[in-house]
């Protein structure tokens, strides 16, 4: 079965149920944040365990870790897969097509994360990471594939490279492809990194070793690849501001024992100024506080930076209440004194003197080095630190 038959199977088997027979049924699963090197790598991977299937043939479906509704938002995938002619009406599983006895009886491959709720059932993951042990909670018996890369591409790559692992010798150039641009853009064309030392960056041995079987491509063009990439990604003109909002995002809870506090912090490839600019952003916040039950939106704009690699450079807090109520007011005023204060990362802010709009507070970032997982590290402890001083207050 080729690479297009198997992902259109692949939807079929969400109606598998078990025969009584010894075949398994695996799911590869993707990371919620369904980015480029996400998408490709749990396509890719569960493509290979499929075409490898040692003494058994179990069923492979790859699963991406998100709401069938949010795939739009995902420009720069919907793009590249566009262009291979993967569609989500015939070839994508999303985490609300599949039935949830199918999951409680699935095992699952985790790709791109190694932190899952089905920890109790995963057999392999593929991360690269540092291995958070407490946290992850895998059983013994799970393999884990977590070697100190840039992209989990590479770490595919590494098995489509294998004799052992790849022994049915699987050459597919649609996954190649899309394995190389993955690698491109999460490693921001390597231009981070001195000509005379790419050798040694393992993330670019395996690009060529993908160009040996696609061709080789001219530092041009590989630069044409990555800039046509990288405008997919801040194509968001045929999205909706809600969509925008469901792009990237994450929610955190905090319960002092007398509140409980709900924020969300939505990340995006454009200006905060520019998002609350438009006509319906504020309309867009509530219909999204509402439907996610938030008490603070947490809006991060991302930008390129100089030698590439996607960096947050505007931060917007907003209540939703509008600060009416007291312990949301000294919630409010608690995190933008420590985001201030703020050493790792430090975010340098700058506040928008004269933006009102919905009572929030407005900064630019004036580093070139803050992501979304350090700004939700750092929330997280702001919150820990509010919530921990509250109980002992009340002690």
């Amino acid at each position: 079965m080729d690479f297009l038959s198997f992902l259109v199977n692949s939807q079929r088997l969400t109606q598998w149920r078990p025969t009584g027979g010894p075949e398994l049924m695996y799911i590869a699963l993707s990371h919620e944040s369904c980015d480029l090197d996400s998408v490709v790598s749990t396509l890719a991977i569960a493509y290979l365990r499929y075409r490898n299937p040692g003494t058994l043939q179990h069923n492979y479906m790859p699963v991406l870790n998100m709401m069938r509704r949010d795939y739009p938002s995902k420009s720069e995938v919907r793009f590249l897969l566009d262009k291979q002619h993967i569609t989500p009406e015939r070839h994508l599983v999303f985490r609300d097509d599949v039935p949830e006895d199918l999951l409680l009886r699935s095992r699952f491959i985790l790709v791109n994360h190694h932190v899952s709720p089905f920890h109790y059932c995963t057999e392999e993951v593929y991360d690269y990471r540092p291995y958070q042990c407490e946290a992850a909670r895998l059983p013994i018996y799970c393999q884990r594939i977590m070697h100190p890369m840039r992209s989990c591409a590479a770490l595919i790559t590494e098995r489509y490279d294998s004799p052992i692992y790849n022994y049915a010798n699987v050459r597919c150039l649609r996954v190649f492809e899309l394995l190389h641009a993955a690698l491109l853009l999460q490693n921001s064309n390597f231009a981070m990194h001195p000509l005379d030392q790419l050798h040694n960056v393992r993330d670019y041995q395996l690009l060529v070793y993908l160009e040996k079987q696609l061709g080789q491509l001219e530092i041009p063009q590989r630069t044409i690849l990555y800039d046509t990439l990288v405008n997919a990604m801040f194509d968001l003109n045929e999205l909706t501001l809600p969509q925008i909002l469901r792009r990237e995002f994450k929610l955190l809870r905090a319960n002092n024992g007398i509140h409980l506090v709900r924020i969300a912090q939505c990340c995006f490839p454009m200006a905060v100024s520019r998002f609350i600019s438009f006509e319906f952003a504020q309309l867009a916040l509530q219909q999204f506080a509402s439907e996610h039950g938030c008490d603070f939106i947490m809006l991060l704009g991302t930008s390129m930076q100089p030698k590439g690699g996607l960096v947050i450079k505007e931060l917007g807090l907003i209540p939703m209440d509008s600060l009416r109520d007291t312990e949301d007011r000294r919630l409010f005023d608690h995190m933008i004194i420590n985001l201030s204060a703020a050493v790792e990362p430090m975010l340098a802010l700058e506040p928008y003197r004269g933006l009102n709009f919905m009572q929030g507070a407005f900064f630019f970032i004036n580093v070139w080095n803050v992501q979304f997982y350090d700004m939700l590290h750092l929330v997280q402890l702001i919150i820990y630190n509010w919530v921990s001083k509250d109980k002992f207050s009340a002690a």
